[in-house]
């Protein structure tokens, strides 16, 4: 761009969206190159104030992009600073963008409060693919944390607005992969199933590899949790050439719990030991603790009490709620069977505490 150009606030603000997209895009470079133009125009001190702050905004996302949290960060404060002068735009923006900057630096909780504040603005933004991003973003935050019912309810509003637009089939798959994944939780099986075959059935899933893997992979989640084992297994080794994928020690650890249920303990051990030199390459403590329950289950039986004690602090420590909800159920069981009765009402009530945060946070707006 000519630095002797100077333009008005309006086609700044076109500038700006033009860089936004960029961003969402993923677009480093082109990013990066409007960033430029952007500050270059906004040097020249012709923007009115609310362009400004649009700005400050954006370049916020830019940061997050770029993994610059604390540059993200300060942006973000420097907005919240002008709050009894933003209008509904901005503070959609502050909002999504706060959202997005705490749940990449794993404050999730705190994420998921503002996606809540987020809605409230959604009637002042006009383009219906910004809103189905973010029923979209907010539907994963959810999942990650186990809020399955209401996660369900943001898959299926992003779902109906990206159907209506084939050129965001791959947003598209993606969602009806989420809000499968959603009701195989809730244990609504065969609307999952429903979800995934048509998923499996998109351009997108028989042209890119990695979400037919995705897919295939979440079949087996499915069927294991249906106790169809063979299914499970049959779409499980489907994934198996592919170390790659992105939920590859999750498949392991079901090849591994499959194994050992069905008594071929060979089998399992050798699943096992995948997973195990899976977790030297990349650490996930997550699912170091998941294979640890699974083999002292089976295997090491006289320290299973002692590894899901731990476990369960583990989970707790993280905000698991799921993890640890079920871990803290099953170890109740196992002092009431002892007749350790202040040990089991202990867990009973930890893990009757999980269930209450759960409904609490469904019953919230």
């Amino acid at each position: 761009m000519r630095s002797d150009v100077t333009f008005n606030s309006e086609e700044l603000r076109e500038l700006l969206n033009l860089w936004y997209m960029n961003i969402k895009l993923k677009k480093v470079q082109a990013a990066e190159k409007l960033k430029a133009e952007v500050s270059e125009q906004l040097a020249k001190g012709e923007a009115n104030d609310d362009v400004v702050k649009l700005a400050l905004l954006i370049h916020s996302r830019h940061h997050i992009l770029c993994k610059n949290h604390a540059e993200a960060e300060k942006l973000i404060s420097q907005v919240e600073g002008f709050s009894p002068y933003l209008k509904e735009e901005h503070l959609y923006y502050l909002h999504l963008f706060k959202g997005m900057y705490l749940y990449s630096t794993k404050d999730y909780y705190n994420a998921i409060e503002e996606y809540g504040q987020v809605e409230s603005y959604l009637g002042y933004i006009h383009d219906e693919i910004e809103k189905a991003e973010f029923f979209d973003l907010f539907a994963s935050a959810l999942y990650y944390l186990d809020y399955t019912n209401r996660s369900a309810i943001y898959a299926e509003k992003a779902i109906y607005i990206y159907q209506l637009y084939p050129a965001y089939e791959k947003k598209l798959t993606r969602a009806k992969i989420l809000i499968a994944l959603n009701y195989i939780d809730m244990g609504e099986f065969d609307l999952a199933e429903d979800y995934l075959h048509s998923a499996l059935q998109d351009r997108n899933a028989i042209t890119d590899d990695m979400v037919k893997i995705s897919i295939y992979h979440n079949l087996g989640l499915l069927y294991e949790r249906k106790r169809l084992y063979g299914a499970a297994t049959r779409y499980l080794k489907k994934v198996l050439p592919h170390p790659d994928f992105e939920n590859y020690l999750s498949t392991l650890y079901m090849l591994t719990s499959i194994s050992f249920e069905e008594e071929n303990f060979e089998l399992a051990m050798e699943y096992y030991q995948l997973g195990m030199d899976h977790l030297n390459q990349k650490d996930d403590r997550d699912y170091y603790w998941k294979f640890k329950i699974l083999y002292a289950r089976y295997i090491d039986k006289g320290n299973y009490i002692k590894v899901l004690t731990e476990a369960v602090k583990y989970f707790k420590s993280k905000n698991r709620i799921f993890e640890t909800q079920i871990y803290a159920d099953e170890l109740a069981t196992l002092y009431t069977q002892e007749k350790d009765f202040e040990r089991a009402n202990h867990f009973y009530r930890l893990a009757l505490g999980n269930q209450n945060n759960i409904v609490m946070f469904h019953s919230r707006r």
